[in-house]
């Protein structure tokens, strides 16, 4: 593929020798994505990258926070409260290897555990990269946290194939769909009936489904994948940063 050779020519950017200046995003060498404007301005959407210790911490406020299962130093199988058997925050030892159940029979350290949350908490956030791009062509400009919370739903119900609408409003950002689609409902095992996790929901849309980088949300515009080839998505991250 022939590379674009992007210059500034009095104030506005050109894509080589093209007399038209240029508008739009790009992905330049450095891997990072760039908009630029007509009125000559280039601007950086790649945002910073998830922090796992932010997604493992959410682990053990909602799955474990009174740890239990830690007996003498060491993580053991436990039976939940919904009657799954877990160890550590929320890992359900019915779906482990076989490798690893005999491994956390024998007890696992904080340090192994630790180790065990971080692995799983990168996985995820792979994966939901994965899912980003069925969507956008730009996975890397979601901001960190709204990332976070994603593995976070991820790791609750093993996957996000059943939230369509909620990638769809990730890549739109589309703040109140991502409030709206993140709602979990799970099986309560001892009554056999389905259950809306309300804490852990709310808890999502304080820490998680909003702009901390990237600052509000514009009318500028972001190629996406899923719904229109080669078009753009409105609601664009300005550079400006919102705490």
């Amino acid at each position: 593929m022939r590379k674009k050779i992007i210059v500034k020519r009095k104030g506005q950017f050109y894509i080589g020798n093209s007399s038209v200046p240029f508008s739009g995003v790009i992905r330049l060498v450095d891997g990072k994505v760039y908009r630029y404007t007509l009125d000559g301005r280039k601007i950086l959407l790649s945002k910073p990258k998830p922090d796992p210790q932010r997604i493992v911490d959410n682990f053990w406020q909602f799955e474990n926070p009174q740890r239990r299962g830690f007996v003498n130093g060491l993580y053991y199988p436990f039976v939940t409260a919904n009657g799954n058997t877990d160890i550590g925050a929320g890992i359900d030892m019915s779906k482990q290897t076989a490798a690893f159940r005999k491994e956390a029979q024998r007890g696992l350290t904080p340090q192994r555990m630790n180790q065990e949350l971080y692995k799983r908490a990168n996985e995820h956030l792979r994966k939901v990269d994965s899912a980003l791009r069925r969507y956008t062509n730009y996975p890397d400009t979601v901001s960190p946290q709204i990332k976070e919370g994603l593995a976070d739903i991820r790791y609750q119900v093993g996957s996000l194939g059943g939230f369509p609408k909620l990638l769809r409003a990730v890549a739109k950002g589309d703040l109140n769909g991502m409030r709206r689609e993140s709602r979990v409902m799970y099986r309560n095992n001892n009554t056999g009936k389905m259950e809306y996790d309300k804490r852990r929901h709310e808890a999502r849309q304080r820490n998680y489904f909003h702009y901390q980088y990237g600052g509000s949300v514009g009318s500028g515009l972001l190629p996406f994948r899923k719904f229109a080839p080669g078009a753009c998505l409105r609601n664009y991250i300005s550079a400006s940063l919102m705490k």
